[in-house]
């Protein structure tokens, strides 16, 4: 009895500890058991969130995947060319005599017209003489008249009244007379080029530049180029195209068809693609050797100026009647060792690896030159999940992007 009584005053002092130690116990189990749930929230939203196996294609389903329609439409993705812009004629004018620049008929890096006058050289020294060589033929002309008379009294007189030198002579000078009369004829013909060129006039329409000269500077055909004149419009753009390229252009339209089959344009430094059409003018007549290069010229109307001599371009060459062609996203292109293919699906959602020849990629799109046709389905995206010959669910990919 006093055993008992004794463990019961034993368990009553060791009863509070317990009962803290159960609490402490309680509460790591209700903290593991919260933090278990936040782990393995994300886990089962995911699972929620995912279709079941037989919806994507899972063991015994079909695989989804995302398809588009092959369209047809015109592929004409340009070949671009460096190019330089160049006059079709340009021209330097050199003071073809001697003198003071009298006065300037223009004004710098403006536009002229063949015959406007440019220069005047002080003419005066010319107009004399030009008076001087005048006068030459009249004297010329009267020394010949002189002795044609003398030779006619001569002829006339009786032959036994004259000797054969004086006959000789006469003639003589008559023939002399002859040719001084040409030869004064001859000096005034240079005097008065010399006086026409102190004229000086646009030989062809364009921009005239900077000149060298001012009014009251000495000139002379030794001091060179006055000023320079270069055509603007139209204009020529050169550019070199490869060895591949221009011979196969050769080869499929030669070069009398190039303007039919060809669209030449430009594109500007500050990418500006211009509408005007170039007209094919002339290819040089050797390749280049350094280069493997054949330099071709496209003429251009530039009535606004915006090829400007000596300028540079980005020349833009494509078809001038694009052909039709099947395409297809690039995502749709697959390479392997074989080659390059897509898979196609039918009506009846099978899939059919097909084998294609590629062409021209403008804009993220593939232009394809056999192994499809329009109105084909290809698959776009999944293509990791598919296999030839067995089923796929299907999805437009307009209807998937949009979702």
């Amino acid at each position: 009895m006093s055993e008992n009584l004794e463990q019961q005053k034993v368990t009553k002092r060791e009863h509070p500890i317990a009962k803290v130690m159960g609490w402490l116990l309680t509460a790591a189990c209700l903290l593991w058991l919260g933090w278990m749930a936040r782990a393995l929230a994300p886990q089962k939203a995911a699972e929620a969130s995912m279709p079941s196996a037989a919806m994507m294609g899972g063991a015994g389903g079909a695989p989804p995947v995302e398809v588009q329609a092959v369209t047809e439409e015109e592929v004409n993705l340009p070949n671009t060319y460096i190019g330089r812009v160049e006059p079709i004629q340009d021209v330097e004018l050199r003071a073809q005599v001697g003198g003071y620049i009298k006065s300037i008929h223009f004004k710098e890096g403006a536009d002229v017209k063949a015959g406007d006058l440019l220069f005047t050289i002080d003419p005066e020294q010319y107009e004399a003489r030009v008076a001087v060589r005048k006068a030459e033929i009249g004297q010329a002309e009267a020394l010949l008249d002189r002795a044609e008379r003398y030779l006619n009294r001569l002829e006339r007189s009786d032959a036994r009244a004259i000797t054969q030198a004086d006959l000789d002579t006469a003639r003589s000078d008559v023939a002399q007379g002859r040719a001084a009369v040409k030869q004064a004829v001859a000096n005034l013909a240079l005097a008065e080029f010399d006086l026409k060129h102190t004229r000086i006039f646009a030989p062809i329409d364009g921009r005239i530049g900077r000149t060298v000269a001012n009014v009251g500077d000495y000139v002379m055909p030794s001091l060179g180029a006055l000023v320079r004149i270069v055509q603007t419009d139209p204009i020529r753009i050169a550019f070199s195209v490869t060895d591949k390229d221009y011979l196969k252009a050769l080869e499929k339209i030669g070069t009398n068809r190039v303007e039919d089959v060809l669209r030449i344009r430009y594109r500007l430094p500050t990418g500006t693609v211009s509408d005007l059409i170039g007209t094919y003018d002339f290819e040089d007549n050797t390749m280049s050797a350094d280069t493997a290069t054949m330099s071709v010229r496209a003429r251009f109307s530039n009535p606004n100026g915006l090829l400007v001599p000596d300028g540079y371009v980005t020349v833009l060459v494509d078809f001038a009647k694009p052909p039709k062609a099947p395409v297809v996203p690039q995502e749709a292109l697959l390479t392997d060792s074989e080659g390059h293919f897509v898979y196609v699906v039918d009506e009846a959602g099978i899939v059919q690896r097909r084998s294609v020849t590629s062409g021209m990629i403008p804009d993220g799109r593939v232009a394809l030159r056999s192994g499809v046709k329009a109105g084909e389905r290809v698959v776009v995206r999944g293509v990791q999940k598919v296999a030839p010959g067995k089923p796929v669910t299907t999805a437009s990919a307009k209807e998937a992007d949009g979702k």
